[in-house]
């Protein structure tokens, strides 16, 4: 197996490479979580209290689809974490991985983001084109929007309830988090290229 990197070569040292992973893992990390707690309240929810059940009953599509976006999250949250592991590692000469393994593990984080990113856009499409298409339902000019007894906002008969709002929120929340992961793998991967082996 290939050793790592010489720690003599021109550019980052091991040591310098192990900095960045450490501190982009723990920052990585560190956001993910906190934005990923919004995402992780609402499918719970939605989950336990059938919220999301489709009409001919079981789960809708929708929620089945911010499960799996949220699996990913949970993932991606525990490969920044692991990120800080790899760190560690390239600390110690002997526990050095090769450079393909430290490759292969940021194109899985790489990958999981951008999955993250793609399905919580699909996930905030559905969503807000359901809530547009009900608001034009609406004759023109007649949308009248007021606060409700029940703390739900009224447009005509169309509810725009805070659940609503906080669901948006999610979606946004995982785009947010799977956009720090990839940015923390796409440094990472500079960081990586910037230190070459030396020429034999």
């Amino acid at each position: 197996m290939l050793n790592f990197l010489d720690p003599d070569s021109p550019g980052l040292t091991p040591h310098q490479l192990a900095q960045s992973f450490r501190w982009l893992g723990w920052v990585g990390f560190g956001l993910q979580a906190a934005l990923g707690f919004i995402p992780l309240l609402v499918v719970v929810t939605n989950v336990l209290f059938g919220t999301g059940r489709s009409p001919m009953g079981g789960l809708s599509m929708g929620l089945w689809l911010a499960i799996i976006c949220l699996i990913a999250l949970l993932f991606s949250i525990y490969w920044c974490f692991r990120y800080t592991q790899i760190a560690s590692k390239l600390e110690i000469r002997d526990l050095r991985p090769a450079k393909f393994q430290v490759l292969q593990a940021l194109r899985w984080g790489l990958l999981a983001n951008l999955s993250i990113m793609v399905l919580a856009v699909i996930i905030a499409l559905l969503r807000v084109t359901s809530l547009t298409f009900k608001m034009l339902t609406l004759p023109q000019g007649a949308t009248i929007i007021a606060p409700s007894q029940v703390g739900a906002t009224v447009a005509s008969g169309t509810l725009v309830t805070a659940s609503n709002m906080i669901a948006i929120q999610a979606m946004v929340s995982a785009i947010a988090a799977g956009l720090v992961g990839t940015i923390v793998a796409l440094l990472l991967l500079y960081q990586l290229g910037l230190n070459r082996p030396s020429p034999s």
